[in-house]
Formats: C-alpha cells, sequence, structure tokens
C-alpha cells in the first residue's frame, strides 16, 4: 500500500525529473506555477491534472498515483487506458488508423514539443496545415 509521503515523492519525481518544467508543466495543464507548486507540497491534484502531468513528464499514471512499475511511459494509448480503468472513466481517445498508438504518439510529441517552446504556435499552424493538405489529398 502506497502512503501519501511515497506519493509526494513520485509526484515531485515526475514534476523535477520529467520531461517538461514546472511552467510547461502549469500551461500544459491550464494551471497556475502556483498551482503546481502547491501540488508539490500538498499532493492535492485531480485526477484530470494527474493524467496531464503524466502525459507532459512522461511518467506513468499508474506509478505517480500508486507506485506501480514501469515508471515511464512506452505507450500513450496504454497509460491512457490504464487510466481510464484505474478510475472507472469513460473517456474515449479516437482511434481512427490501425496504427492508433503511432499517431497518438506523434500527437503527444507534438504536444510535448509545443509546451516545452520547441514547436512555436507558428510551427504548430504550419503542421497543421499540412496535415490538413495530405488529408484533403486522399
Amino acid at each position: 500500500m502506497s502512503t501519501h509521503e511515497d506519493f509526494l515523492n513520485r509526484l515531485n519525481e515526475a514534476i523535477k525529473d520529467g520531461d517538461a518544467k514546472q511552467v510547461r508543466i502549469a500551461e500544459f495543464c491550464d494551471v497556475s506555477e502556483q498551482a503546481v507548486a502547491r501540488w508539490k507540497r500538498t499532493g492535492q491534484i485531480s485526477k484530470e491534472n494527474l493524467i496531464a502531468l503524466s502525459e507532459i513528464s512522461g511518467y506513468r499514471y499508474l506509478w505517480i498515483k500508486d507506485g506501480q512499475e514501469p515508471k515511464r511511459i512506452s505507450s500513450v494509448s496504454q497509460n491512457r487506458s490504464d487510466y481510464m480503468k484505474a478510475e472507472n472513466t469513460k473517456v474515449y481517445y479516437a482511434r481512427d488508423t490501425e496504427h492508433s498508438d503511432d499517431v497518438e504518439q506523434l500527437v503527444e510529441a507534438i504536444r510535448k514539443a509545443h509546451a516545452n517552446k520547441v514547436l512555436s504556435d507558428q510551427a504548430i499552424t504550419h503542421l497543421t496545415s499540412f496535415i490538413k493538405a495530405l488529408n484533403n489529398r486522399r
């Protein structure tokens, strides 16, 4: 059984050592930096923000929440599936191709790059136009 202190340690590791800085985590979760600092102190974080933190940090939802190994995300869709099962939610993530895990990982990589300011808003606009043009060629 995981204690609150264990949870705080895992939460802090995901925030401190994850793939994104605290300011980017705040932007990605649409909260203030003070809210992220409060999570680190108190461990009080919503399930929705915990899954968002999981996705931007690269740490598995179930590892942060309960300490279940493995620690890092290897499949975005599996992490989301684990979240939905653990929280008994029926959130649906569209799977419109036979390579949905590849597509989800690509989308997640773009989201992380944008959240970490590796991709600018203008770059995202160009990527969007490019993908729309590809879809229109079908």
